[in-house]
């Protein structure tokens, strides 16, 4: 760490130090040295003030031996222990406290060797009167470091902890755009994809048979996508608009998405045994979403003619299984996006899933959710 850089204000206490030499030797008028000498001899005991900063312990040693000679030469006691009190202030507030107790210790035997020279006796008034004096000045300078440190720690902590809170912010935003990114996806594209098959079997039907069923499947279907998608989209409105009053997707929706896929030409069956397990609504949504995804999947890819969703609950989980008899993963048709939301959901919910091909043919998605998980925050 770099020194302080010699301070003009060092430099000003030095001058002052040096005056009060002057002044104190002028109103004793004691001592067998004349103005110059006595002159020459304060600013040489004052001098070491201006590096106080810079090299304290130095300065320190320099003020008590320039303020020693000055007390022996002219009696200038009260500024000579000024000085010394001063440096000694100076040595704790840029020192350690181990360091101050060290020099408090040496500088009070200093002044007690001190007083026995200069009065040549003991003199116990003088002792008790300045001895505590040099403590004082090292406990000052001690309490000024601490709370300086104190501050300095405070202002630390509060940068650190607005940074985490920065971080935090910017992690909670980065998982609501991937969350609402996903409910858009699981919304949007279930609806798509059926009002792409519907739209089909109308264009189809328009020579041979009333198109008018497949068409009013596309307008319920997109009805439909249109309320997910205002639903969805409400998540980002001010916290002061209105709540949602649309019912979240959960395992009672479960027989309308099979009947949609059922309406794209798909055979599909849904058995749900759930006994009166208690569900929690974010297992029930997950669930939903992860039907919803892979009888997607099952229309939109896997040229199945056939799909079988089972959910089944126990004490402790859900049971999710989506089976079909179309292609498998050679094709490469099951990977993106889809996947990895129904991953993400289960994973959140500290559950699994399993996506693969079955040994009889055709492919298979199961998710475990455990039933305890949906309390969460």
């Amino acid at each position: 760490m770099p020194k302080p850089r010699l301070r003009s204000w060092n430099v000003v206490l030095a001058v002052a130090a040096a005056a009060a030499l002057i002044v104190e030797r002028h109103l004793r008028a004691e001592g067998g040295i004349g103005w110059v000498g006595a002159l020459v001899l304060a600013i040489a005991a004052a001098t070491p003030l201006a590096w106080r900063t810079r090299a304290p312990l130095a300065a320190l040693v320099g003020v008590e031996a320039g303020a020693l000679l000055c007390v022996v030469a002219f009696h200038a006691s009260w500024a000579a222990t000024a000085m010394v009190l001063v440096e000694l202030y100076t040595v704790a507030l840029l020192g350690d406290r181990l360091r101050s107790l060290l020099v408090g210790a040496i500088t009070a035997i200093g002044v007690i060797v001190a007083i026995v020279l200069v009065d040549g006796t003991l003199d116990p008034g003088g002792i008790a009167m300045r001895v505590p004096l040099v403590f004082a000045a090292l406990a000052l300078g001690d309490t000024v470091r601490s709370r300086r440190a104190l501050r300095a720690a405070a202002r630390e902590q509060a940068l650190r902890e607005a940074r985490e809170r920065e971080e935090e912010g910017r992690r909670r935003v980065a998982g609501e755009r991937l969350r609402i990114a996903r409910e858009l996806h699981d919304t949007l594209a279930h609806s798509l994809v059926a009002i792409n098959v519907r739209s089909g079997v109308a264009v189809d039907l328009h020579d041979s048979q009333d198109p008018l069923p497949a068409l009013q499947d596309i307008k319920h279907v997109s009805a439909v996508a249109l309320r997910d998608l205002r639903a969805t989209l409400s998540l980002l409105r001010e916290q002061d608009d209105a709540a949602p009053t649309t019912p979240a997707f959960e395992l009672d929706a479960l027989p309308r998405l099979v009947d949609h896929a059922r309406s794209s030409g798909l055979r599909a069956e849904i058995d749900v045994e759930v006994d009166g397990a208690a569900v929690p609504s974010a297992i029930g949504g997950a669930a939903f979403r992860i039907v919803q995804e892979a009888l997607t999947n099952v229309v939109r890819h896997a040229d199945a003619s056939s799909a079988h969703v089972r959910v089944r609950a126990s004490p402790d989980t859900l049971d999710i299984e989506i089976t079909d008899d179309g292609r498998g993963a050679g094709s490469g048709v099951h990977a993106g996006f889809g996947l990895r939301g129904m991953a993400e959901r289960a994973a959140a919910l500290g559950g699994r899933l399993n996506v693969g091909p079955r040994e009889e043919g055709g492919w298979r998605v199961h998710a475990m959710l455990p039933l305890s998980g949906g309390d969460r925050p």
